[in-house]
């Protein structure tokens, strides 16, 4: 009798592990893009990416590319902290987020090298004075030496792993390690990892997909050469179904029809279904959206207003319904063992 108990118990504890495992199951599709521009990619961008999708150009000069991006996120990068903090009073109404690519190079002020922290610290009060986002992109030595220490001061911090994306044991030697000490400097922090689109994609995702559960995004570096790529990539990280449309307005009813409406529920839920088809509705039985994005016409139904618990969104109905059927597995389950201990106690097993 005690076995068959124990049996049942590591039943249900397996059904029950086993649901949280699938609501838990992620997928790099759920990950964020930020995909370097170049004139051929705005179009792919503008079909492809999300709302949260970032848009990036590597200099400002190229700032005119981001004016077409009609979705998503737009992001400039600058080598030096003083040249974004001198140009952002004219640019800021184009942008949403200023990247800051602190490398050891001629392209970046001594001043900044020597001074990582002060340097982003000064920047980003210049973001937030113009309530702008600051994504920061440190090379590999400075990531190692100075990241955790800046991390508080960015909302976004990319890896850069491209030099090495053809490693992936040297990848995950660099990331793993700086991703508990980014996130324990700044648990608010977004992480992407940068690769750039060389090779065959499937091999970038394997890179990619032993991390998706501990990075927030994946920032794409690209070229004229390997546009194929960028465009493979892209349909495979956004396939079709993963657009998000932008959802309709409804209309707001003035506060004429506001009243209108309150006294036809009132009416409704007093059991009064007497309510003239000219007048005002007694429930509302559609609100559907029409294509056009407007609000569908209310129809008119002499049946009493629906109770709170009877408005369940289609997903909520889904997940009561998952539940029920896991409480009803249970059930049985548990009916099974107590009749089962009943005829061990009647028959002395």
């Amino acid at each position: 009798m005690k076995k068959l108990l124990i049996l049942i118990l590591i039943f249900l504890h397996l059904l029950i592990a086993g649901q949280a495992v699938a609501v838990d199951d992620g997928d790099l599709t759920d990950l964020w893009i930020d995909l370097s521009m170049g004139a051929p990619l705005v179009d792919l961008f503008n079909e492809r990416a999300r709302a949260d999708d970032i848009a990036r150009v590597e200099h400002v000069s190229q700032l005119d590319l981001l004016e077409d991006v009609a979705v998503g996120k737009k992001l400039v990068v600058f080598k030096s902290a003083a040249d974004a903090m001198r140009l952002l009073p004219h640019i800021h109404e184009s942008i949403d987020i200023v990247g800051y690519n602190l490398e050891h190079g001629p392209a970046n002020p001594i001043f900044e090298q020597e001074n990582p922290v002060e340097s982003i610290k000064r920047l980003r009060e210049v973001t937030d004075e113009y309530d702008l986002e600051l994504a920061l992109g440190p090379d590999h030595r400075f990531a190692e030496s100075d990241g955790a220490a800046m991390a508080p001061y960015a909302d976004y911090f990319i890896l850069q792993v491209q030099k090495v994306q053809t490693e992936p044991d040297t990848v995950y030697e660099f990331v793993e390690p700086l991703l508990k000490d980014i996130r324990l400097a700044n648990p608010d922090i977004e992480i992407s990892l940068q690769i750039r689109t060389e090779g065959e994609v499937d091999d970038l995702l394997a890179l990619l997909e032993p991390l998706k559960d501990e990075i927030q995004g994946i920032s794409i570096l690209t070229s004229e050469e390997t546009l194929d790529v960028a465009d493979e990539l892209m349909n495979t990280l956004r396939p079709e179904g993963q657009v998000v449309e932008p959802e309709p307005t409804l209309e707001v009813p003035d506060e004429d029809e506001a009243k209108d409406i309150t006294e036809a529920i009132s009416t409704a839920a007093a059991g009064d279904n007497s309510v003239e088809t000219g007048n005002e509705p007694s429930q509302f039985e559609s609100n559907d959206i029409q294509d056009d994005g407007t609000q569908a016409m209310l129809s008119i139904s002499p049946s009493p207003v629906p109770t709170a618990t009877e408005i369940v969104s289609t997903a909520e109905a889904n997940e009561q319904s998952g539940t029920n059927a896991l409480f009803i597995v249970i059930a049985i389950v548990v009916s099974f063992a107590l009749g089962a201990g009943y005829v061990s106690y009647r028959t002395g097993m």
